[in-house]
């Protein structure tokens, strides 16, 4: 399993709820496999924080295409489901916004 940084939401859901269940932190430890440092670090977060985000979404690469990009695509393929790649592609170019190449 990676570090701290790379837990899922999930895992650091499933971490806060066994240590609010009661259980110790090795015991969390051994059945999830997480170092007892990763357990101590999330559950603290929570603690101080009453969340569990992990805000890693907002580093690295902007995203290409926007969220409105992404509805537009959807209703295309929705339109003609049989619909070749290249076509879909023209479909989406067609419109006011980012151009996609195939």
């Amino acid at each position: 399993m990676g570090g701290y940084q790379d837990l899922s939401e999930f895992e650091r859901g499933d971490i806060v709820g066994a240590r609010e269940m009661g259980h110790s932190i090795s015991e969390i430890a051994m059945k999830f496999g997480f170092s007892r440092t990763t357990i101590l670090r999330v559950y603290r977060e929570y603690r101080e924080s009453g969340k569990t985000s992990n805000l890693r979404h907002h580093c690295g690469r902007k995203k290409i295409m926007q969220e409105w990009d992404q509805r537009r695509l959807t209703r295309i393929i929705k339109r003609d489901r049989r619909a070749t790649l290249p076509h879909i592609a023209a479909d989406f170019n067609a419109g006011p916004s980012t151009s996609v190449s195939v």
